[in-house]
């Protein structure tokens, strides 16, 4: 009979550590209390629509099952998304994010979203370094802005750079944590410069091209959609572009649509697909932490509605189980050319 108190008090602990959740038309979030819970929500299906329309061209239709979205508020951003593919098909759609609210809602949730958004039109896994150069330029210009600072370092460090055919040779994150850095900031330059080049239709087109032939039509995807005739050549360009202080590139992509996405090859088994690194890389700063994660501030002081932070208005621009590649050692320094 003395045991019943503490066990009292104990489930009462954990019922309070559940939070709170919050149902929207694609979304189930569970987050610390429900005011925050019903914002994230809210966000979660505005950037679900508006990044669906920026690379899409239009909406996507509503999920057969709401994707399941758990948030954690800590001093540390990062975000997950799992897919389950099968033979052209996504199966399930599980997402978790975590760090500050102003973080949350400026960063990492539209990366995570855009994700679901490059999942509908492949249907398959699509190569890390566009995977996430997308996502991280649907991020907020604070994010976009400390990976083109870091691109430039990694190209000057000797050996630290991945060749662009390398790279796009990539099914999933580097084993070494170091070049898991280069993947996410080379992959983000090389996605703007060609977007800058195009459009996101445009991008998305090349990339489901560059997938055919188990994924080694890249550079008969680049004759067709730009006017380069090889990665190596796209390469020169970029570095180019780059050394030129990022000027925006002229406008040299071709006016294709959406209409071959299918031709990236969907996947004939149950495949999983997680959007997280194996681990964080460690350089001299700047040092930006994958997936929205970079340093946090402090939280913003709440708005008069208790629960809601006040954040930035939403930018209006910006999957099989891991199975890690190695890197080659040596690698040129791209920087010196």
């Amino acid at each position: 009979m003395a045991l019943r108190p503490s066990i009292a008090v104990v489930l009462l602990g954990a019922m309070a550590s559940l939070g709170a959740s919050y149902r929207t038309p694609n979304f189930i979030v569970e987050a610390p209390d429900a005011a925050f819970a019903e914002q994230i929500g809210k966000y979660a299906e505005h950037y679900r629509r508006q990044k669906a329309i920026e690379w899409l061209g239009q909406e996507m239709p509503a999920w057969g099952r709401p994707c399941p979205l758990r948030v954690s508020i800590s001093g540390s951003s990062g975000g997950a998304t799992e897919f389950g593919f099968d033979n052209g098909s996504i199966l399930s759609i599980n997402m978790h994010i975590e760090g500050s609210a102003d973080r949350l809602l400026a960063s990492v949730l539209p990366h995570e979203v855009t994700h679901t958004v490059l999942a509908y039109y492949f249907r398959t896994p699509v190569p890390r370094w566009a995977d996430e150069g997308s996502a991280v330029l649907s991020e907020d210009d604070r994010e976009r802005n400390v990976h083109e600072q870091t691109v430039w370092q990694i190209l000057q460090m000797p050996g630290r750079a991945i060749p662009l055919r390398r790279l796009f040779s990539l099914r999933d994150y580097p084993r070494d944590p170091s070049y898991v850095m280069a993947l996410y900031a080379q992959g983000y330059s090389v996605t703007n410069f060609l977007v800058g080049q195009s459009n996101r239709q445009v991008f998305l087109a090349f990339v489901a091209q560059g997938m055919q032939n188990n994924g080694n039509n890249w550079d008969a995807a680049l004759r067709t959609h730009y006017h380069y005739r090889s990665i190596e050549e796209l390469e020169g360009a970029w570095v180019q572009y780059l050394r030129n202080g990022r000027q925006q590139p002229a406008q040299l992509a071709s006016n294709r649509g959406v209409s071959d996405r299918r031709d990236a090859g969907p996947t004939a088994r149950v495949v999983l697909r997680q959007t997280a690194p194996p681990a964080q890389p460690i350089l001299e700063a700047p040092q930006p932490v994958y997936r929205g994660q970079i340093p946090d501030e402090s939280a913003p002081s709440a708005s008069p509605r208790p629960g809601y932070y006040q954040v930035p208005p939403p930018p209006s621009v910006r999957l099989e189980a891991p199975e890690f590649e190695r890197v080659p050692p040596a690698t040129p320094q791209w920087g010196s050319r």
